[in-house]
């Protein structure tokens, strides 16, 4: 094949590769959308330590055991907790936390004192209320995985009660007691909502004016001396919409990091240049430009004419060759004269292709020369046969790409016939994917998307 031959081949092949270089989706309307949809995402909002309840209130019953003091020769019931427990105390508390580690309870109590069988009878009643600072132990120290079920708490505060004995007369109504109140309480969850509760708690009256029975009255040096244990169990119930409450709410840690490293991903890719034009790929409105060639701020190859083909490019090509469309259009008028052999090995060498944008099976006015020229060829050889060879890229799975190409074939075939060639002549190859050329390359994959032909 002379030179001049060799010339007119490229020039046909350049022109069906830059017709179908263009309409791509573009990197950068991606890392729009992923950046609406995630507007107001942040790794630490404002709101992240509210995202719990913190309101409860907690039930409990169970059992005091007064120390002192007492007058001498009276004693309280002591409880036999296992076989005989004396549940002689209550109460009631509401509590809220102000994050996950400290909060406020506010308590009301009643207790009963009565004597044992050993002691003179008396039986009094003691009503306190209490303000307590409350400190969630397991989320102070961080223990993640034991606050799934467990937890503990500590709590501290001063209290008020009120002594009644209605069967004594050593003093009228109540005994005003000030009193300093210390415990600890154990969790079990039972649910998000529901808790069980143990708890012991140590409370020390400070201005004791009668004994716990009543019967007489305490010298004022040791009315700070009054002691009082009590143990008992209870119910908690969590109110709020949120999930958890700050008894159990724990920011994992973990999978803040994964999300701190795939943000940090992002912004690495959205700096790739993947065409390497000077331009990051989340500004690049057109990703796939030809390496050397201009481009604007956004990316896109300078293309004045709008004719598809970069003006660096068809300058470069122009110069070089000459007119590249006036080359074409003589092709395609049948201006310019080839031998029959020199047809057959363009078309063979699969210099002449159809070429379609990603997932399509339009044929467009550009690949219409490709046609014509494989019809010159079979009008002028009647008794030669072509077979239409269908190609996909590699994206999507096989079954998938077996039917685009077959859809692409048939249609460059029912074009092929509706300008006059007998479709006996005419065979559709289906070849599916063709993994011949680097997937990460738009263009290269832009040049598999094709019909091919193939003449005896």
């Amino acid at each position: 094949m002379n030179i001049k031959n060799t010339k007119t081949l490229l020039l046909v092949f350049l022109l069906s590769v830059a017709s179908f270089a263009q309409d791509q989706k573009t990197f950068a309307q991606e890392i729009e959308k992923k950046q609406i949809s995630n507007g107001n995402d942040t790794i630490h909002p404002k709101d992240k330590e509210k995202n719990y309840n913190r309101w409860s209130v907690n039930l409990n019953g169970g059992t005091n055991i007064g120390i002192k003091p007492f007058t001498e020769g009276y004693y309280a019931t002591t409880p036999n907790y296992f076989f005989n427990p004396d549940f002689n105390h209550f109460d009631l508390n509401v509590r809220k936390m102000f994050n996950t580690k400290f909060g406020l309870r506010w308590d009301f109590a009643y207790d009963n004192f009565s004597s044992d069988n050993s002691s003179p009878y008396f039986n009094n009643n003691l009503y306190r209320t209490s303000l307590q600072a409350v400190l969630n132990v397991h989320r102070a120290f961080n223990w993640e995985e034991f606050t799934d079920t467990f937890g503990l708490q500590l709590h501290l505060g001063p209290g008020v009660s009120f002594l009644e004995a209605p069967s004594t007369t050593t003093f009228s109504d109540y005994d005003n007691i000030f009193s300093v109140l210390g415990g600890a309480t154990a969790l079990i969850k039972a649910s998000d909502k529901i808790v069980f509760s143990l708890d012991f708690t140590m409370i020390s009256n400070l201005t004791h004016h009668v004994t716990l029975d009543g019967q007489s009255k305490i010298d004022p040096s040791f009315s700070r001396t009054g002691s009082i244990y009590v143990s008992t169990i209870g119910l908690t119930y969590y109110f709020g919409k949120e999930e958890k409450h700050a008894d159990w709410y724990w920011e994992n840690k973990k999978d803040e990091n994964d999300e701190l490293l795939a943000r940090i991903e992002f912004l690495e890719t959205m700096m790739n240049d993947t065409d390497r034009d000077g331009v990051p790929d989340y500004l690049d409105a057109e990703n796939n430009t030809i390496t050397g060639v201009a481009v604007d701020t956004k990316g896109r190859a300078v293309d004045l004419n709008n004719n598809g083909v970069p003006d660096e490019l068809e300058s470069y090509i122009n110069t070089t060759y000459g007119d590249l469309q006036a080359t074409v259009n003589n092709l395609i008028s049948g201006d310019t004269n080839y031998s029959n052999a020199q047809m057959r090995s363009m078309i063979n060498g699969q210099y002449v292709n159809v070429f379609f944008d990603f997932d399509e099976t339009k044929i467009t006015t550009g690949t219409i020369s490709a046609i014509n020229f494989l019809i010159k060829y079979l009008n002028a050889n009647p008794n030669s046969k072509a077979e239409i060879i269908g190609y996909a890229d590699e994206y999507g799975d096989f079954d998938y790409n077996i039917d685009l190409s077959r859809r692409r074939a048939e249609k460059v075939t029912e074009m092929i016939v509706k300008y006059g060639i007998d479709a006996n002549r005419l065979k559709v190859v289906v070849k599916g994917e063709d993994n011949s050329v680097p997937k990460e390359s738009s263009l290269a994959r832009q040049m598999v998307r094709r019909v091919a032909f193939k003449v005896d």
